[in-house]
């Protein structure tokens, strides 16, 4: 009776042991290829551009996700290597990192993949009173700018930024996903937790959801 009683409760401990372990993250999300078309002609998504005001806690697909980096910094002619957006002197300076409830990832557009960068939520780095599912920061490595002083690389790192910041607002205005940039964010604490360098600095960051 007691070695049965024994093997109850050790099948018992190991069965709790076993619910309550958080599955393990993937290291590597590959997407899908981007759709070819819309429903959303241009016309309509630049009308339809807008900040959101608040949003649900509805979970935005990795399809989606993926569909949003590929818009806003993907390639888009493989033989060359060049992406949606345009960057100066085509250095390809920004990079995009995808913050969700249980990690940070970083975007490589050449395997339109994201890779794990470290768990956890730390969406509270962009000082986040709308609790908004997924948060895609903008970084600019302004060291592959070898011409202009300190300053004026970091203005062309913050205007090539824009421009992908624009079309991921574009995107979103045409997939009926609705997201707000910003540029409040704890640089210096981002930096730190994604390894970053001085010359890897945080421009924009995008919340991207449903709105309430």
């Amino acid at each position: 009776m007691k070695l049965k009683t024994f093997l109850a409760l050790a099948l018992a401990c190991c069965t709790f042991a076993f619910a309550t372990a958080k599955p393990e993250l993937a290291k590597t999300i590959k997407f899908d290829a981007p759709p070819k078309a819309l429903k959303t002609d241009v016309m309509d998504a630049l009308q339809n551009r807008k900040s959101a005001q608040g949003f649900t806690e509805k979970v935005v697909s990795y399809k989606e996700i993926g569909n949003i980096l590929w818009a806003a910094n993907g390639i888009n002619r493989p033989e060359t290597g060049h992406r949606t957006a345009p960057s100066a002197l085509n250095k390809q300076d920004v990079d995009l990192y995808v913050f969700t409830t249980q990690a940070a990832y970083k975007y490589d557009p050449k395997a339109h993949a994201m890779n794990l960068v470290v768990e956890g939520d730390n969406r509270a780095l962009f000082t986040e009173r709308m609790k908004t599912p997924v948060i895609i920061l903008l970084v600019s490595d302004v060291s592959k700018f070898t011409r202009g002083d300190a300053e004026s690389q970091k203005m062309t790192g913050a205007m090539d930024a824009g421009i992908v910041s624009e079309n991921i607002s574009i995107y979103c205005a045409g997939a009926k996903i609705d997201t707000r940039v910003r540029a409040s964010m704890d640089k210096t604490g981002l930096q730190k937790l994604l390894g970053l360098n001085e010359k890897q600095i945080p421009m924009l960051n995008h919340a991207v959801g449903y709105e309430k």
